[in-house]
């Protein structure tokens, strides 16, 4: 891998190509955008945050690849009234038999102020309010965030970069079949890291039903250590800004506290 600290315009035409032909081998080149890739490549030299030591691209498209290879997940579409965990309540609302998680529940809505005075539409109410937090640490006073590969049957391609954390607290109470997510405790209580950041945000109003997730940025203590599961890498914010301008690989609960950032 080239030094892209100091390269020339030679070596830099050879980065891209080296990192085609990686993306061309993985299962991840049909979801790159190769016009976006090359304006990407081309402007490396001229970025003033430049990849950092803990990574670099090229290991992090492998072990995105590698992480899309490990989760194999198969979807097939079944009807509401064959999935054995849910079911409908005397009010006609689909429920979870456990009480858990959320609700599909139907609304009826009139405004004056919209393009359609009234319609009615199916709508998520979850239970409780999420956390989606994001870990950071400082190495040689360059800014790292720790990120995961995170697998939902709903993406495109599988697998997305996420935050570090994305879960709602009461799901995993009193649940024996769901294991607590890393650093559950310390984004749930942030009681052995800094809190840097701190808020509380509206979900998107037309999908879900006056829901608010709390964002959390949290900083690792200087000095201290980590041992991180194979699905989560540090990202540098250049590392970052890549995978931001290369399509949907950054998900939006990512991309919903990276903005808090700003």
């Amino acid at each position: 891998m080239p030094d892209l600290t100091h390269s020339s315009g030679k070596e830099y035409r050879g980065y891209r190509k080296d990192f085609e032909k990686l993306l061309k081998d993985s299962k991840l080149f049909e979801l790159f955008d190769m016009q976006r890739l090359s304006i990407q490549a081309d402007g490396i030299s001229h970025c003033p945050d430049k990849p950092g030591h803990t990574s670099d691209l090229r290991d992090l498209v492998q072990w995105l690849d590698n992480e899309k290879a490990r989760n194999h997940i198969f979807v097939k579409r079944e009807g509401l009234n064959t999935l054995n965990d849910w079911t409908m309540d005397g009010a006609g609302h689909l429920i979870h038999r456990g009480k858990k998680y959320f609700r599909i529940v139907g609304m009826k809505i009139t405004s004056p102020y919209r393009e359609i005075m009234t319609w009615s539409q199916p709508i998520l109410d979850n239970e409780g309010s999420g956390i989606i937090g994001l870990l950071m640490k400082k190495i040689d006073g360059r800014t790292y965030f720790l990120m995961q590969a995170k697998a939902d049957v709903g993406n495109r391609g599988i697998v997305q970069i996420g935050p570090t954390v994305q879960f709602n607290p009461g799901n995993y109470v009193d649940n024996e079949r769901l294991k607590k997510p890393f650093l559950f405790e310390e984004f749930h209580d942030s009681g052995n890291f800094i809190t840097v950041f701190e808020s509380r945000q509206s979900e998107e109003g037309g999908r879900f039903y006056r829901e608010e997730h709390v964002h959390k940025i949290l900083m690792l203590p200087e000095g201290a250590t980590l041992d991180i599961p194979d699905n989560y890498r540090w990202f540098s914010l250049y590392e970052i800004r890549f995978f931001l301008h290369m399509g949907d690989f950054i998900n939006s609960c990512a991309r919903s506290i990276l903005a808090c950032l700003i």
